[in-house]
């Protein structure tokens, strides 16, 4: 293999000083060859490099484990305190967009799915359907979760939930609840997604 073959076969992956190091040539000559070819570098090589560099480039203003602050147990000049007090937040300050109490929104959850939320204390908010079955039967177990029946997770009328322990719930969510020709199907399609999204990465 000659040098201009491991200059494509490698540039896309490796950074470019470790192969002019590797093959014994200058810089210049390997970024020539390089642009006149346009070699170009793989998306996810120049993914892992920015990230490394972002890294690299927090380091230097991080605080190290132990770093003590230079005001530690300084106490704040009173003239600045009364500068400043004209624009503190005053006690019991609310920002302007809180929601009042009993307040209740709809939230989309990393799969898709839409939630109703209540408020039940300020920055405090619990998801509204298991309010209303606590409201209605008590704490909720241990290891137990409430479902929605029809499968409609805005569906709160008290008749649509249940609680099940969370082994049937992950029983009721599994594979295996489906006919064994649709087990097949889903399987297939499984690994039809996995050899796409390899073939994908390269």
């Amino acid at each position: 293999m000659n040098e201009k073959q491991i200059i494509k076969i490698l540039y896309p992956y490796i950074r470019g000083p470790l192969i002019t190091e590797y093959l014994g040539i200058s810089d210049s000559r390997m970024y020539n060859f390089v642009w006149n070819n346009r070699i170009k570098k793989h998306p996810k090589f120049k993914h892992q490099m920015n990230s490394a560099l972002a890294q690299q480039a927090g380091e230097k203003s991080r605080f190290k484990k132990g770093h003590v602050p230079f005001n530690k147990g300084m106490k704040c000049p009173n003239l600045v305190l009364t500068n400043a007090a004209a624009t503190m937040y005053k006690k019991g300050n609310k920002p302007s967009n809180t929601r009042e109490a009993n307040a209740t929104s709809i939230r989309t959850d990393s799969s898709g799915k839409k939630y109703h939320y209540s408020k039940i204390a300020d920055s405090k908010w619990v998801l509204t359907h298991r309010l209303m079955w606590e409201q209605a039967n008590g704490p909720i177990p241990s290891k137990h979760v409430v479902r929605f029946i029809d499968g409609d997770t805005l569906n709160l009328q008290l008749t649509n939930l249940e609680c099940i322990p969370m082994s049937e719930n992950a029983n009721r969510n599994t594979i295996h609840r489906f006919p064994d020709d649709l087990k097949k199907v889903i399987r297939l399609k499984a690994k039809l997604n996995k050899h796409i999204k390899n073939k994908t990465n390269g």
